[in-house]
């Protein structure tokens, strides 16, 4: 009896330890030693040209796990220059240098989803890019140029 307690008892373990290497210590592990891409985490500034001046439009904060990147950003001002405080989730991913990343409003009020597609540059502190997006003014589909700024912490 003694011998099939410990057995399950050594079931258990090395289900828990199995679980703990696949759920932590793995991932952790090929994120921080195995993956060589570029890194991107961290709180960029977001600029618009609007009237041939550049504008910054809100903030975009990243979070990066090897290629899978996910984020928040608050949107200080709207395309046509008013202040604003909306709010956007982000998902995407890395290859080589460029990141793709698909937005849509916290709210999900209407067409407010779109894709940013941005080109990490050499420096690493910017990214240059384009925002594809449903405009509702132009009542089309719109893409313009955006700039990433890191933000020094």
């Amino acid at each position: 009896m003694i011998e099939f307690s410990m057995a399950i008892l050594a079931g258990i373990v090395t289900a828990i330890i199995i679980a703990a290497v696949t759920k932590w210590i793995w991932p952790s592990f090929q994120d921080k030693c195995l993956y060589k891409g570029i890194r991107v985490a961290g709180t960029w500034e977001i600029s618009e040209e609007r009237n041939g001046k550049t504008i910054k439009a809100g903030k975009i904060h990243l979070k990066q796990k090897g290629r899978i990147i996910t984020g928040s950003s608050t949107r200080t001002k709207t395309r046509d220059g008013k202040k604003s405080e909306r709010h956007f989730k982000y998902h995407g991913f890395t290859c080589g240098k460029q990141i793709t990343l698909m937005f849509e409003d916290v709210k999900g009020v209407g067409f407010d989803t779109g894709t940013y597609v941005f080109t990490v540059q050499n420096d690493g502190t910017t990214m240059l890019g384009m925002a594809t997006f449903h405009g509702k003014a132009e009542n089309k589909i719109v893409s313009e140029p955006r700039t990433l700024t890191k933000v020094v912490a």
